[in-house]
């Protein structure tokens, strides 16, 4: 009974060893790992299930790992907002960034919140921080809301000039010369930036510097972002021809960025991860809401905004909660009463939401906000007391509706070193993509909002 006792223990003693070694080895193994962060804009999930549009890489990509049956991106839909929750894992409602163009209304000034400097943009820490914390290089090509960060090794940071043009001066000092040495006509990014007959040429430009970093420095985390696909569809919508031609284009960058890996020896170290920030839709119609929020108890206690779906509800200093709240909560119900409007999101609603309440952040433009149906934007005609569904002057392809209506769904693939091979996953959200990146690397980034895809991972 001893003897076997004794032989038990050792046995114990040997498999812990063993379980202590094998850890090591996982660890090492993922310390010495590469993950390349591919953001398409505008890439949505009916993109990639539509057979007919040509993406040879992507599916090749997700064929060999894992597509998730769609992504789901955050309040509001739009293109900064999301990339910041895809390197922090956070909402806006801890990160800070609440929409593209903002207003601070401390101020009255308006500017483009990428234009800022990372420390004065994000309120969190970022996966760039991350891998800096654990010795290791990053790189990041048009990613927002990076400039002049300090955590990320070569840079060219998505920073726009008065002109709203894309700002080369915005790159880690010495990487431009050095891309334009190494025959990468960078240059031409900033030529054709912002021209959806031209903005093909400039990703693949941009990629072709994230190849040579790649095969010069090898980094970490590589996180590029290619806006062909968004320019286009806002130009022609979604369903239009050259919005097919664009994400053939994006998907090309992607197999130069798979070539790259190849040549660079680093295929069984190396993670892909290809998503977007947001999906796309076509809006043909508008409604006035002017006579519907016509409410003279409110004058100068309410101010209101419409901006595409959205009806802002600002109070003002004159607003009384027990005097003017009961008559606001009778126009609300006027409003949700009518056809067209799909919900009222009022201050209980946006912790939910992943929004910051209206005092928690400078850029919010409103207490309460109406939401339309999806397929028709608010306006405020008060000279017309038509509340009747019309034509706009030009129908407006784009995006920023709820994030859990399906035209917002981004696609995601990840495929590579750590990924579980040929499987498909459900349902997933963007603030699961930093934290799924972060256990790829085995780096760490504690407090996110979102999980690791264990799903997806071997």
């Amino acid at each position: 009974m001893i003897r076997g006792n004794v032989r038990g223990a050792k046995c114990a003693v040997r498999c812990a060893v063993s379980a202590v070694a094998l850890v090591g080895v996982l660890v090492s193994a993922q310390a010495d790992r590469h993950v390349i962060l591919v953001s398409i804009d505008g890439f949505a999930a009916y993109h990639l299930a539509d057979p007919s549009i040509d993406l040879p890489n992507i599916r090749a990509l997700a064929a060999a790992g894992v597509a998730a049956a769609s992504s789901e991106t955050v309040f509001p839909s739009v293109t900064h907002p999301s990339h910041t929750t895809l390197i922090t894992g956070v909402t806006p409602r801890k990160h800070g960034v609440v929409d593209n163009t903002v207003i601070d209304r401390r101020t009255g000034k308006k500017f483009h919140i990428t234009s800022l400097p990372r420390r004065e943009s994000v309120k969190v820490p970022t996966l760039f921080d991350a891998v800096r914390a654990a010795g290791r290089r990053s790189a990041a090509f048009f990613w927002p809301e990076t400039k002049d960060d300090p955590a990320i090794d070569d840079n060219v940071a998505e920073v726009f000039t008065e002109n709203d043009g894309a700002d080369p001066g915005a790159v880690t000092p010495g990487l431009l010369n050095e891309l334009r040495q190494a025959g990468v006509p960078i240059d031409t990014y900033y030529a054709f930036y912002d021209d959806p007959f031209g903005q093909g040429a400039a990703d693949i430009a941009l990629t072709q510097a994230a190849v040579h970093v790649i095969k010069r420095r090898a980094p970490a985390l590589t996180a590029i972002h290619l806006l062909v696909t968004d320019k286009v569809q806002h130009e022609f919508g979604p369903a239009h021809y050259l919005s097919r031609g664009a994400l053939t284009t994006a998907d090309y960058c992607v197999g130069l960025l798979r070539q790259a890996v190849t040549a660079a020896g680093l295929d069984a170290k190396t993670t892909f991860v290809v998503g977007a920030d947001h999906g796309f839709v076509t809006v043909k119609d508008e409604m006035n809401v002017a006579p519907l929020i016509a409410e003279p108890a409110l004058e100068g206690r309410v101010r209101w905004r419409a901006d595409k779906w959205y009806l802002y509800a600002e109070h003002t200093d004159r607003f009384d909660a027990a005097r003017d709240g009961p008559v606001l909560e009778r126009l609300f119900a006027r409003l949700t009463s009518t056809r067209g409007v799909a919900r009222v999101i009022r201050p209980s609603d946006l912790a939910a939401l992943g929004f910051p309440d209206y005092n928690d952040n400078p850029y919010a433009l409103g207490h309460e906000i109406v939401v339309s149906d999806v397929d028709v934007h608010f306006v405020l005609d008060p000279a017309s007391t038509s509340t009747a569904r019309r034509p706009k002057s030009k129908p407006y392809h784009g995006h920023g509706y709820l994030p859990s209506h399906p035209s917002m769904y981004p696609a995601l693939v990840l495929s590579g070193a750590g990924v579980t091979p040929g499987k498909s996953i459900g349902h997933v959200k963007n603030v699961d993509v930093a934290p799924t990146i972060a256990a790829l690397l085995s780096v760490s980034m504690p407090g996110v909002d979102g999980r690791v895809l264990r799903e997806a991972l071997r």
